[in-house]
């Protein structure tokens, strides 16, 4: 039901499980890391009903302080989270869960203030609320799917633009 090899593309239809396993994780996250996360959401298309994802579960988690990163490391392998460091991001530490072949869970953990956090939830946010825009963006993912089933890099870059535009009419709607 989840799971994706590295590096690869991969989209399922929407699975109401999604909802569950997040829940789960994040009571297993909270059991091993309570007094450090102030939050924890589900992020990404398998936050989104009813449109296609690659079938990891994303969370985002809120730490009270960067520095308490080095706490959590050790807690979070015990869950078999294996710790990436910021990847490009400053401020935004990247755990993985699932070993090369079979990657099952990203945990992105920021503070709350972090315009990571905003952006995810954001974005989550309106795609739940405005189902047409939902659905053009699954379109969109089944036709970069075809282009770069074996280039994810190239699969998540080509989504940029739409996910600008989206999070532009995001912070324009006051109702999120």
């Amino acid at each position: 039901m989840i799971g994706l090899k590295r590096g690869f593309v991969k989209l399922s239809k929407y699975n109401p499980k999604w909802k569950t396993l997040f829940e789960d994780e994040s009571t297993k996250l909270l059991s091993v890391a309570s007094g450090y996360f102030e939050d924890v959401q589900h992020i990404g298309s398998t936050a989104v009903p009813d449109i296609v994802s690659k079938p990891i579960i994303d969370i985002l988690a809120a730490i009270n302080s960067l520095s308490n990163i080095v706490k959590i490391i050790d807690p979070l392998k015990t869950l078999g989270y294996i710790y990436r460091g910021e990847q490009g991001i400053p401020g935004r530490h990247l755990f993985v869960k699932g070993g090369e072949d079979y990657r099952t869970h990203h945990l992105h953990i920021v503070e709350k203030e972090h315009s990571e956090w905003t952006k995810h939830t954001l974005f989550r946010d309106y795609l739940r609320k405005h189902p047409k825009e939902a659905q053009k963006y699954s379109k969109l993912k089944q036709d970069l799917l075809k282009k770069y089933e074996c280039d994810r890099e190239k699969y998540t870059s080509s989504k940029s633009d739409f996910i600008e535009r989206i999070l532009e009419k995001a912070k324009q709607d006051s109702s999120i």
